[in-house]
């Protein structure tokens, strides 16, 4: 099943399931499938039914994390209305239901599997594969590659493959995750692998980040590949032997497709900071040429 379908899947089942058992649970068995609908929205409050319903809609359309802005607009919408505060009195139980299995399972629905990174073939093969290191929800993949060849610098390059929880639509997601990652400082962690597999004291190493564009365009000679990714850069710090001393610079790159799979690739290049390359254009353009040829 391709990543799409993965999405469309991880869309159906939360509103599907919820709809039918609030109907199961809360309306009368022996009525037409039409008056129980009514029914379900007389009890849940006709405001609440129709936004939830549309607000599931939007989920394809909506900027940022999807799920994040229409709660936003959800929970407002029953506090600040009179009318639909007084009323959860009365229907607290159906409601509540409703609301907290459509969240439940969206949430759930973040497990379902993502793709496994891939790699070009000038990358040769993974020192590791399938990381236990990232996170079990929301499903994850990662790979790492160590790449010692006649580059400026050894490089150590990073592959994750994620699912956005409650996201389908791509449409500014790199931002937010983005900046979500450099809020965490969960750059951190990839910059700890990189001096792990290098043999070196993680502890003797910090980021600091590099004012930059906050985009790039990655480009190839045969015009195959042209897009524009979000991406972070960071300069890599020891104090040993000299105190601020940059050692290298660790370059992440953003992209989400619909149905909301995060791919994230992350270049460390250890040695001058000063690169020919300072995108590391040459090894995420393999990547993308890679991921061009795949489709």
């Amino acid at each position: 099943m391709d990543i799409e379908m993965l999405g469309l899947l991880a869309w159906i089942i939360p509103i599907f399931f919820t709809f039918s058992l609030s109907l199961l649970f809360f309306t009368t068995k022996n009525k037409g499938f039409k008056s129980r609908i009514n029914e379900l929205r007389q009890k849940l409050g006709k405001l609440l039914f129709d936004i939830l319903l549309i607000s599931h809609f939007l989920l394809w359309l909506v900027p940022f994390h999807g799920l994040l802005i229409l709660v936003g607009l959800i929970l407002p919408s029953q506090i600040l209305d009179k009318k639909q505060r007084n009323s959860w009195s009365l229907n607290s139980k159906p409601r509540t239901f409703f609301i907290g299995m459509w969240l439940v399972l969206i949430l759930i629905c973040a497990l379902i599997p993502i793709s496994t990174p891939g790699n070009p073939n000038e990358w040769e093969d993974p020192i590791i594969i399938d990381d236990q290191r990232v996170s079990f929800w929301p499903a994850s993949s990662q790979n790492v590659w160590l790449l010692d060849r006649n580059l400026d610098s050894p490089a150590v390059v990073t592959v994750l493959h994620q699912r956005i929880p409650g996201t389908f639509c791509p449409w500014l997601a790199d931002y937010s995750t983005s900046l979500f990652v450099e809020t965490l400082h969960i750059d951190e962690s990839r910059l700890e692998e990189t001096a792990i597999r290098l043999g070196l004291d993680p502890d003797d190493f910090r980021l600091k980040k590099i004012d930059s564009e906050s985009k790039h365009t990655y480009k190839n000679s045969e015009g195959t590949v042209d897009i524009s990714l979000m991406v972070s850069k960071r300069q890599i710090i020891t104090d040993f032997p000299f105190e601020n001393t940059v050692v290298g610079e660790l370059i992440t790159a953003y992209q989400v497709d619909w149905g909301g799979e995060l791919w994230v690739i992350t270049v460390t290049q250890i040695g001058n900071s000063n690169s020919n390359d300072p995108w590391a254009e040459e090894i995420i353009l393999e990547w993308l040429e890679f991921r061009t040829n795949s489709n």
